[in-house]
């Protein structure tokens, strides 16, 4: 698993790169943990567009992030999830608390 992260205008864009599983959901956790704290201003887009696949360890990754980014008043975005992670999130029904927006940054992919 690779992390990637650069800016996007007032926000951080996070990549996570490659295989979200079991085996490197505590390391991306402890990850982006450090990001937050290195970046305590931004908001953070988290972008899944380079994952090969992710189980339900990557719920985890989300709603940790999504705890540690509400606790500091800032927001996360959850943009480019491929379909099969996309139906994991909307099994768990995490975009009740988390925004998804579609390829094209427009929007919700996934509605209640």
């Amino acid at each position: 698993m690779q992390i990637i992260h650069e800016r996007e205008g007032t926000n951080l864009v996070v990549y996570l790169v490659d295989e979200l599983d079991q085996h490197s959901a505590r390391t991306v956790i402890d990850a982006l943990d450090r990001i937050v704290t290195l970046y305590p201003e931004e908001s953070i887009i988290l972008d899944l567009s380079r994952l090969t696949f992710m189980d339900s360890s990557g719920l985890a990754v989300a709603v940790n992030l999504y705890r540690s980014l509400e606790h500091s008043g800032r927001t996360l975005i959850i943009r480019h999830t491929p379909p099969q992670a996309m139906r994991v999130f909307h099994a768990a029904h995490l975009e009740r608390k988390i925004q998804f927006i579609d390829q094209a940054g427009e929007g919700a992919v996934c509605r209640s």
